[in-house]
Formats: C-alpha cells, sequence, structure tokens
C-alpha cells in the first residue's frame, strides 16, 4: 500500500510533464533548415497540437505507467487556448480528465476549467500554462539547440519531416524544464527553488527532438526529461518523508511529444458561457 500512495504522488506530478532513413545532412544544411523553421515558424498565428506525456517508473519489480494526453487549440497576440486533457494509467483506467480555456487579458491569464461537473475559474500569470503552448517553446528550442544531428526523414502526420536532434543547454535548458511544467511540480511536492537550482547543476543537457517540414514547419518535437524526473522524484521522496527504502522509485521513462498541425487555420476559440458565468476565484457546479 505505501509503495502504491508513492507511486500514486509520483504519477501526479505528469498532471502538472516510425523508423527513420540516414543522414545525407551536413551541418551547415542543419542550420539552414533550423534558420528556415525560425522564419515560418514567426508566421504562425494559430495551431493544434496533440501533446502526449509518458511515464513509467518502478519500485521493487512494481511498474506504473502514466499517458497524460491533451489537445489543443491556440491563437497568439493575445494568447487563446482551448485544451482537452486525460490520463490513462497502463491499465486503461482513466484517472482525470479536465476541459480548459484560457485567454489573455491585462497581461494575465483568465483561465476556466471543467472537472466533474463543475466549472473553477482562475487568473494565472503568462507562462504558467507554457507547458501547453507549443509555438512559444518551438521558439526557445530553435533558438538555443545545439550539437544538431540529421536523424533522417520520417512522415507525420502524412507530410514528410527532417528529424533534427539536439540538447538544450545552461538558462535555456532552465525555462525549457520550467516550460515542460516539471519546475512547477517539483515546487508542489516540496521542492524549494535552491533545492532546483542545485538539480540544475547536477543535470547534463536537456535531449530535445524537431521534425521539421520543407516549408520550415516544425511538425513535432520531443524532449527525454527522464534522468531531470529521476533527480526531482528523489528530492521529492525526500521532502515528504520518505525512508531510504521508498527511495527507490526507479523513473524509467519521462517523455513529453507534441505532434502540431492546422497551422494559421484554427477558427475563432470561443469561450463557453457557462465558463464565463464564472467570476475569477470561485466554482460553479454545471446545471
Amino acid at each position: 500500500m505505501k509503495i502504491r500512495k508513492i507511486l500514486a504522488a509520483a504519477a501526479a506530478m505528469t498532471i502538472l510533464v516510425s523508423g527513420c532513413g540516414g543522414s545525407g545532412m551536413d551541418t551547415a544544411e542543419i542550420e539552414a533548415l533550423l534558420s528556415k523553421a525560425k522564419t515560418t515558424m514567426a508566421t504562425v498565428e494559430s495551431m493544434a497540437a496533440e501533446m502526449t506525456m509518458e511515464m513509467d517508473m518502478g519500485m521493487n519489480g512494481e511498474t506504473i505507467e502514466t499517458t497524460t494526453l491533451a489537445k489543443i487549440r491556440s491563437q497568439q497576440n493575445p494568447l487563446k487556448m482551448a485544451m482537452d486533457m486525460s490520463m490513462v494509467m497502463s491499465d486503461g483506467t482513466e484517472v482525470d480528465q479536465m476541459q480548459m480555456y484560457a485567454a489573455e487579458e491585462d497581461g494575465h491569464l483568465h483561465t476556466y476549467m471543467s472537472t466533474a461537473d463543475t466549472w473553477y475559474a482562475e487568473t494565472l500569470e503568462l507562462g504558467e500554462l507554457s507547458q501547453y503552448n507549443a509555438e512559444e517553446n518551438m521558439d526557445l528550442y530553435l533558438d538555443n539547440i545545439t550539437d544538431v544531428t540529421s536523424g533522417g526523414q520520417e512522415e507525420i502526420n502524412g507530410a514528410k519531416a527532417t528529424k533534427i536532434t539536439g540538447v538544450i543547454t545552461g538558462d535555456a535548458m532552465e525555462e525549457a524544464i520550467a516550460g515542460s511544467g516539471l519546475t512547477a511540480s517539483a515546487q508542489s511536492m516540496g521542492i524549494s527553488e535552491e533545492m532546483m537550482a542545485d538539480l540544475y547543476d547536477e543535470l547534463g543537457d536537456l535531449p530535445v527532438s524537431l521534425w521539421i517540414d520543407a516549408e520550415g514547419y516544425v511538425l513535432k518535437y520531443e524532449l527525454d526529461m527522464t534522468e531531470m524526473m529521476q533527480k526531482v522524484m528523489n528530492e521529492s521522496m525526500k521532502a515528504m518523508g520518505a525512508s531510504e527504502e521508498d527511495l527507490l522509485v526507479e523513473i524509467e521513462k519521462t517523455a513529453i511529444t507534441m505532434v502540431c498541425s492546422d497551422f494559421n487555420e484554427v477558427e475563432e476559440i470561443v469561450i463557453p458561457e457557462a465558463a464565463m458565468r464564472v467570476p475569477m476565484g470561485e466554482h460553479v457546479h454545471a446545471e
């Protein structure tokens, strides 16, 4: 029972985290493709995305796998988002399901979340939903990816895209990890800013992969956060008063994948009237 409680606590943190051909591209060609992607993505004012967050972890021979799925539509300047999210356990059990809308106003985000037949309204800072803002994350990765190599071409949603693999380092790595939602999750589990700073010092580079089509659109990106999550898990368990035995939680996989589409083709996002009627900071049971 104790093991299950620890694994369940770890799984909760994820709500807050095809074959390829040969390379055939030299460094100059890769840099040219990345530059084209920066130019193309700068023209994107709306898009759709499907995010998958996978976490596999185990302890004493028991393994738990969780997959969090989110279907997202977003518009920029000002930011507007609509999202449907669900979390599924390895046995197919759906742990949580929610619908969320967000709209930028006066430098903040007004958010409306529906779960268990109840609407919740809350005001957030602009960066607090950055893990769901694929366009914002792409800008960070395109500007800061280093040590790049080409993994050949793959097909993403019926379109050919070149896979570019590299790493994010330094301050950009910290921003990318914060943007993934991992930092906020760690802090909610008792990890202080000072402890997170120490973890950043211990961590190596953050692996990232981008799939870019011929026009420069980023059709997919993926982060491998397994090493970072293992360190966060260890510190979180200590903060919760876990014993040395309890700290033997192995993070086998933590990956965030975002598949993007409908560039500049998303229809106007409309927040439901039932949500708009809820005062900020309150909740109302749906009729």
